[in-house]
């Protein structure tokens, strides 16, 4: 084998790798925090899932599903955009006071939103979008109304 043909080798193989690798990238995800799925003919929120193979909201009492914050408050469910107005950063669910901080702390964060998506601390500047949720049987239904 030559120089040529050695480099043209060299050069087709790394080629292939460089397109099979962003290909890879550029596919879909199946995880849970897909973009939310709407309804198609109304443009707005709109799923279901089932309560119990969802080990988060059996064990901590809340989750994130497309996007949404979803929490058990007694025997109903609240459900709220997952993430703060303030700049994006995830929420998180508070049982002890049925609130929702956002996971980024300190003195330029920490906004904190009341069991009706209020914001009642920090600098957020909107209160959260919130979801409809309805319970069929093992099967809980987000949706915008």
């Amino acid at each position: 084998m030559d120089r040529k043909e050695f480099i043209r080798t060299i050069g087709l193989g790394t080629g292939a790798f460089v397109f099979v690798t962003c290909m890879g990238a550029c596919s879909g995800s199946d995880s849970e925090d897909d973009p939310i799925p709407v309804n198609p003919g109304t443009g707005k929120v709109d799923f279901t899932f089932d309560i119990t193979s969802d080990a988060n909201l059996q064990n901590n009492g809340w989750t994130i599903r497309n996007q949404a914050i979803i929490a058990s408050s007694g025997s109903s469910y609240l459900a709220y955009q997952s993430t703060c107005t303030h700049q994006g950063n995830p929420l998180t669910f508070n049982s002890a006071n049925t609130t929702f901080p956002c996971s980024q702390q300190g003195p330029d964060h920490g906004s904190v939103f009341d069991s009706n998506g209020v914001k009642i601390t920090g600098p957020a500047a909107s209160n959260l979008k919130k979801y409809s949720t309805q319970l069929s049987g093992n099967n809980l239904r987000v949706f915008e109304p």
